[in-house]
C-alpha cells in the first residue's frame, strides 16, 4: 500500500488488485451514491453502508483499472460476492487508506495525524 498517495493492494476476486482513491476514485463513488462532495461525510458519520462499503471497493478498483486502461472484469455485484472473503481488518485498512488520501487537495482526516508518535521535547 502506499498510503501517500491513496493506493491499497489486496486479494479480491481470485488475483491481486489495487484500489486508487484518485479524484476519479470520489467522482465514481459519488456519482453511484447520488451524493454530492458535500455530503461524503454523512456516508461515514454513523458507521459505512454495506452499500457503501461495497461502492467504496468497487469505485477504488473502477478508478485504478480505468486510470491503467485495464480490463474491469467485475462489476458492483461481484464486489458484493467477493466481500464475504474479505477480513475485517482487511476492511479495516483500506478505509484508513481512503482516509489518508486527499480530495480537491485537502486531507479527509481533517489534518489530524492518525498514528501519531511521541514526541519529546528537547
Amino acid at each position: 500500500m502506499t498510503k501517500q498517495r491513496g493506493y491499497y493492494t489486496l486479494e479480491i476476486g481470485g488475483k491481486k488488485r489495487t484500489l486508487h482513491f484518485s479524484m476519479n476514485f470520489w467522482a465514481n463513488f459519488t456519482d453511484l451514491l447520488n451524493i454530492s462532495l458535500a455530503e461524503i461525510g454523512d456516508v461515514f458519520s454513523d458507521g459505512i453502508s454495506i452499500k457503501g462499503l461495497r461502492t467504496l471497493i468497487y469505485s477504488g478498483l473502477l478508478a485504478y483499472d480505468q486510470e491503467n486502461k485495464k480490463e474491469i472484469d467485475y462489476d458492483e455485484f461481484d464486489i458484493g460476492n467477493w466481500l464475504e472473503d474479505i477480513e475485517t481488518a482487511e476492511i479495516e485498512k483500506i478505509v484508513v487508506a481512503m482516509t489518508e488520501s486527499k480530495i480537491l487537495g485537502n486531507s479527509l482526516n481533517g489534518g489530524l495525524e492518525r498514528n501519531p508518535k511521541d514526541s519529546k521535547k528537547k
